[in-house]
């Protein structure tokens, strides 16, 4: 059985949350990479992706309502909407990664990794041990070793 400490890169791609969206956009570009892990005083508290900078490009979700008798009456939550239009005009990291980061341990094995990422369309999958990263997996890593391609 292959684990996650055999897959994960070491070094993951380590962001701080008062980034800015500008910086992280450059940096992602620059290390070709998909993502990063937020951590902040030695604690990973998130992970951004480059689909969290493409967010910020989309049509904004705009809230369907009815009318009846004079009034306006919300067919979906406002909470939804405003969460939208925060992220969209986010310009720190912390405003745009996701805090309720999907992790595994070192000891996971790599088809459970695997299914995460699908089941969950995770991006890269950091790696911990209690609030300490390790390294992380990713989609490519994932291919790497199940095509056994160096």
């Amino acid at each position: 059985m292959i684990t996650a400490s055999e897959v994960m890169h070491k070094e993951p791609l380590v962001v701080p949350p008062s980034m800015s969206v500008q910086s992280l956009a450059e940096l992602l570009v620059a290390e070709h990479s998909d993502g990063a892990c937020v951590v902040e005083d030695g604690n990973l508290v998130g992970v951004v992706t480059a689909m969290d900078l493409v967010f910020q490009e989309k049509n904004p979700h705009i809230q369907r309502a009815i009318a009846l008798f004079d009034s306006v009456i919300p067919l979906e939550s406002g909470k939804q909407t405003r969460e939208e239009l925060e992220k969209i005009a986010g310009t720190w990291v912390r405003d745009i990664m996701t805090t309720e980061a999907i992790t595994v341990t070192s000891k996971t094995s790599l088809s459970d990794a695997a299914t995460l990422m699908v089941e969950k369309h995770l991006t890269l999958l950091p790696v911990v041990d209690g609030d300490d990263l390790l390294g992380v997996i990713t989609k490519r890593d994932v291919l790497r070793t199940a095509f056994n391609i160096d």
